[in-house]
């Protein structure tokens, strides 16, 4: 089976407290579903434990219709995070990553992940091994996040295609920083900026585009929904990197207009627990 985009990485049951409800989250899950709904034939492979979250979000995952031709399914808990809300800006209070850290990815499954147009995954999914057996028989896309680890992110770079980063939480030169990320080797480099602009390094050009003003209800995901409609754009239109860019901004404010990363929700009952806080 050949895939538009696989997603490789976390799965995480995201608890609001106030709400007292679990909703399907996690960076590399959220790109699968997203780009799913946006039309691409996309997959998933990650590690689901095996409790009433890891069964919420792998029934989810089948409801959206997201591929899943491999199980990863490791007995004990699964990735939970405390979401903080403040107004519309929600913010992980604590993580604990269950069964997930355990990733480990045989020759077998490697040859179905790379039968995909787009392979994607993140700082969080324990994939950095596995890039290398991946490049040049794949486009390989990574989301850094808000990571600036000059040490990772030259390791990482000229092993990937296409790179996302999020906005710095100390001060940088934008610009700066995507021309230095640009001469480590990567195709497309773009900084993310929450609610202001967005910068996009193609080669020797700075492409900038104004995030869209909407109406916030929650933020978290949006960064996700901006991956997956600029990878599933792509997949679409290759190389069309300006219109992946608008369909990516359309996306994300779309789905800053929703609660949780992707909008499913399971009530609970008594509050989720954290046992091995991981979050910085």
């Amino acid at each position: 089976m050949n895939y538009d985009i696989f997603a490789v990485g976390d799965n995480v049951a995201d608890y609001y407290p106030e709400e007292k409800n679990i909703y399907a989250g996690g960076g590399a899950y959220n790109v699968a579903v997203i780009s799913k709904r946006l039309g691409a034939k996309s997959a998933y492979y990650g590690v689901f434990g095996t409790d009433e979250n890891a069964k919420f979000l792998y029934d989810t995952l089948k409801k959206e219709k997201v591929a899943y031709p491999v199980n990863d399914i490791r007995k004990g808990r699964n990735a939970v995070s405390i979401i903080k809300k403040e107004d519309a800006e929600s913010q992980i209070e604590a993580v604990d990553k269950g069964v997930y850290k355990n990733l480990s990815i045989n020759k077998n499954v490697l040859e179905i992940i790379k039968n995909s147009k787009i392979v994607h995954s993140n700082i969080y999914a324990y994939f950095e091994d596995y890039l290398p057996k991946l490049h040049y028989k794949t486009k390989l896309s990574f989301d850094f996040s808000y990571l600036r680890n000059k040490k990772y992110i030259q390791d990482i770079i000229p092993k990937v295609d296409i790179a996302f980063f999020s906005k710095s939480k100390r001060e940088e030169d934008p610009q700066e920083f995507l021309n230095w990320v640009s001469k480590l080797g990567v195709e497309i480099a773009i900084l993310t900026q929450g609610k202001d602009e967005i910068l996009m390094k193609i080669g020797d050009e700075i492409i900038k585009e104004k995030a869209l003003k909407t109406e916030n209800i929650d933020t978290l995901g949006a960064g996700d929904a901006f991956i997956a409609a600029f990878l599933t754009s792509l997949t679409q239109d290759e190389n069309n990197y300006k219109k992946a860019l608008n369909e990516g901004l359309k996306t994300a404010s779309k789905y800053c207009k929703i609660k949780g990363s992707l909008g499913v929700f399971q009530p609970r009952k008594k509050d989720v627990k954290i046992y091995n806080n991981v979050h910085e």
